[in-house]
């Protein structure tokens, strides 16, 4: 008596995984996860809402012509409609971690790497769909404050001049200051694999660290201390929003209407990509090297 044994075949056994392929899986992966629809609505409503929260009330507090005197000139233009990136940096940095922290904690990350056994093709198809996804929603939600702030704030005479290249850098780098640290937050969670760790990690280094630096740099005006705040990858990058008009006054150690030495836009988020890149380069290496 003979026993046959039949072996079955998988038709995609012998399938390449193509790059376009894990695109395509990795996108559809983001979008099936409820918490990227509300990581990205939060995000819009950050950016929209404080935008029209601070326009109007600076438009009621001009109402005042002794205030619109002192302080219409004070604010530029373009900080009305930046106004929610802060917290909207926030909350792309945990869609950027929860989109790896994610897989690993329920273990489908497994299953992500068996599929792709190079693993880095799975890590830069996180990192262009972490990207699209930010810095889609990010620069339609400041369009859309652009929008409806411009009729609040045409009352007082403040006007965004599109045609001024730097109110349009400052307006573009929302989506690109939020796009860059989602990415850096994609990395730390390679590295972390653990969603709290990846975004308490990101909350210190892009809002602990730079606050206490900045403190110490104003009281004391160590040299060194403006250095370490100068470099850091937050107070770096952010100046591509926050570097319009002339210098908010500091009145700390270095006298009276002293200023902070920050970078320029372009150069200061310059360096916010080098960080980036490099933390890139070494999750891709830990992923490659560690089991998953």
């Amino acid at each position: 008596m003979s026993t046959t044994t039949t072996t079955f075949t998988s038709p995609f056994a012998s399938s390449r995984v193509r790059f376009s392929r894990l695109l395509v899986s990795e996108w559809r992966k983001l979008w099936s996860l409820r918490s990227t629809w509300w990581v990205l609505g939060i995000t819009a409503l950050l950016i929209i809402g404080f935008a029209l929260i601070f326009s109007a009330a600076m438009s009621s507090a001009m109402s005042d012509p002794e205030f619109e005197r002192q302080m219409g000139g004070a604010i530029h233009p373009t900080t009305y409609v930046t106004s929610g990136y802060t917290f909207a940096v926030l909350v792309g940095a945990a869609l950027g971690a929860l989109t790896v922290t994610g897989e690993y904690s329920t273990g489908m990350i497994r299953a992500t790497l068996s599929a792709a056994p190079t693993r880095l093709p799975v890590l830069w198809a996180k990192l262009v769909v972490v990207a699209v996804a930010i810095f889609g929603v990010t620069a339609l939600s400041t369009a859309v404050a652009y929008v409806v702030t411009n009729p609040i704030l045409s009352g007082h005479n403040i006007h965004i001049d599109l045609s001024d290249g730097e109110h349009v850098r400052a307006l573009l780098g929302v989506p690109l200051y939020v796009t860059v640290v989602a990415l850096f937050a994609v990395a730390v969670g390679v590295l972390l694999r653990s969603t709290p760790g990846a975004i308490v990690t990101v909350v210190g280094v892009f809002f602990l660290v730079p606050t206490i630096a900045s403190v110490i740099a104003m009281a004391t005006g160590q040299a060194w201390a403006e250095a370490v705040n100068k470099w850091l990858p937050g107070a770096a990058g952010e100046r591509i929003i926050t570097q319009v008009g002339e210098a908010a006054p500091v009145n700390g150690a270095t006298g009276p209407g002293s200023t902070l030495a920050l970078f320029d836009a372009w150069t200061g988020f310059a360096v916010l990509g080098a960080y980036t890149v490099v933390l890139i380069a070494v999750a891709a290496v830990v992923l490659k090297r560690r089991d998953a």
